[in-house]
């Protein structure tokens, strides 16, 4: 009998069978997985209520994420350690034995491919199976596996839908950092008990004469002939009011692209709404190898685009 592993090219990643949903999948896992004797199609199909047909393609996935081992006969399987584990965990409540899953599969090839894709934040469902199918160095004639196996991943919770219909990682990015606190935020100084603010220690108040011996030579000659000296000059102008010290511009949130108009914008706002932004520290973690299919799927993209402005692609 043909397996479903031996019709993969040899560096391919099995993914789960895309004819059942991913919750049932996960039902069928968790019978196997707390059964104590060796389980087949039609012992998962009574446990569950599926089809003897479809149960019998869920353990092979199973197996190869290490919760079932093969049994002694054809087409049987039994919990593994791991396995086992997991059924203590759904024999105290759902959520506990859905969190024992997570634990299992956060370290498996595509648990590492969305935590890395999700790692700087929430990313469109396209720009997830574009990954897992990358990860599994599959072809498109997969994507409805990989559309199942992010299934597989929200039911038990790995992934989590956002508000605005995004997928986030579980735990939230991992690369975040934190944005400094704005400036109106300081701690202001509190004032003295007289009402006028506190001057820290060390600190000259302004207006205060200064005694000669920290005085410079133009400062002095300034306080003899009572003339404004050079450095004042340049410090306060000819009104001797202080200029205003530049001032560094904060980071910008928003798309340049939203706030400007014509042919650039235009070229702009289609792959701004199609590509999730690509730092170069990802493009580094990719092989030759996906490097070329990542080439390809953008030159696919950027055609489309140009189709829709009436222009080819140069």
């Amino acid at each position: 009998m043909t397996t479903g592993r031996s019709l993969l090219a040899a560096d391919e990643k099995l993914m789960p069978t895309r004819k059942m949903r991913a919750d049932q999948q996960v039902a069928v896992i968790r019978a196997a997985c707390m059964s104590s004797v060796p389980v087949g199609a039609a012992q998962l199909a009574e446990a569950t209520g599926f089809s003897a047909k479809n149960c019998g393609l869920v353990p092979m996935f199973a197996v190869n994420t290490g919760l079932l081992v093969k049994a002694h006969r054809p087409t049987m399987y039994l919990a593994s350690p791991k396995g086992r584990a997991v059924a203590r965990a759904f024999a105290k409540g759902e959520e506990a034995g859905l969190e024992a899953l997570r634990n299992a599969w956060r370290g498996q090839w595509f648990g590492r491919a969305m935590r890395e894709r999700l790692g700087h934040g929430p990313v469109t469902r396209e720009g997830l199976v574009a990954k897992l199918i990358v990860a599994a160095r599959a072809t498109e004639a997969r994507i409805r596996q990989a559309h199942v196996l992010l299934d597989l991943l929200v039911t038990v919770g790995l992934v989590v839908p956002s508000k605005d219909g995004f997928l986030n990682w579980h735990e939230g990015p991992a690369y975040a950092s934190e944005s400094p606190p704005p400036d109106d935020a300081a701690p202001a100084r509190a004032p003295s008990a007289s009402g006028t603010e506190e001057t820290p220690a060390g600190a000259i108040p302004d207006g205060a004469d200064l005694p000669p011996s920290v005085r410079s030579p133009s400062e002095e000659a300034a306080a003899t002939t009572g003339k404004p000296s050079t450095t004042a000059l340049k410090q306060h102008g000819p009104d001797e009011h202080q200029a205003a010290p530049p001032t560094v511009p904060r980071p910008r949130h928003g798309s340049e692209t939203a706030a400007t108009s014509g042919p650039a914008a235009a070229e702009d706002d289609l792959l701004a709404l199609l590509l999730p932004p690509v730092l170069l520290a990802d493009l580094t973690r990719l092989t030759q190898e996906e490097l070329t299919d990542l080439h390809g799927h953008l030159r696919a993209v950027a055609s489309l685009t140009a189709k829709l402005r009436g222009r080819p692609v140069p």
